[in-house]
């Protein structure tokens, strides 16, 4: 499985999620929970005690690797 976060370290910095079909699995997985509950998730590496995000980049070379991703559903 792959799923990272990276942020691209340009002028113009942008948020690269990048995974594969496995990643996209549970990236909806944790979306559709959200969706029925106001409620906040974290995913993390595992160098930040997690397992739902990897460690390697693939967004390229002016992307860096965060290691936490918060997902917030906000009350209506």
């Amino acid at each position: 499985m792959k799923l990272t976060v990276e942020i691209d370290n340009s002028e113009h910095p942008e948020v690269a999620i990048c995974f594969d079909l496995q990643g996209l699995d549970l990236l909806i997985s944790k979306l559709e929970y959200l969706k029925m509950h106001v409620d906040h998730l974290h995913l993390m590496t595992p160098s930040w005690a997690g397992n739902e995000l990897t460690e390697e980049t693939n967004g390229g070379g002016n992307y860096k690797l965060l290691h936490s991703l918060r997902l917030v559903r906000l009350a209506q």
